[in-house]
């Protein structure tokens, strides 16, 4: 009887450490796993970084030529309908004021 219970603490002693082998293992393959994830991810993300840096230059690129074009199409009108400036200025003000300005100082 003595061997008999020997015998089934060393089966049972060898199911604790093939469960225990079997857990460091897991560990150590989900440690690799995010760690690679996360080297990953850092990459992913300097290149997003950068792809927006280039999408915001080529953005500033296109507002400055369409403000550079708004303006000469506005200088083209104004020469081809002989506008001229008009150097007396004319400022308009509410002498009596409305629903709007009515909580408004003056």
């Amino acid at each position: 009887m003595n061997k008999r219970v020997a015998k089934i603490s060393n089966n049972n002693n060898h199911i604790y450490f093939s469960l225990l082998g079997l857990a460091l293992v897991t560990l150590a393959i989900l440690y690799m796993y995010f760690l690679s994830a996360s080297v990953v991810h850092v990459v992913l993300r300097k290149q997003a970084v950068t792809n927006i840096a280039n999408i915001e230059s080529q953005i500033s690129q296109l507002e400055s030529s369409y403000i550079t074009a708004q303006h000469l199409v506005s200088d083209k009108i104004v020469s081809s309908k002989d506008f001229s400036e008009n150097s007396k200025k004319i400022f308009v003000s509410r002498a009596v004021p409305t629903f709007a300005m009515s909580n408004s100082t003056y």
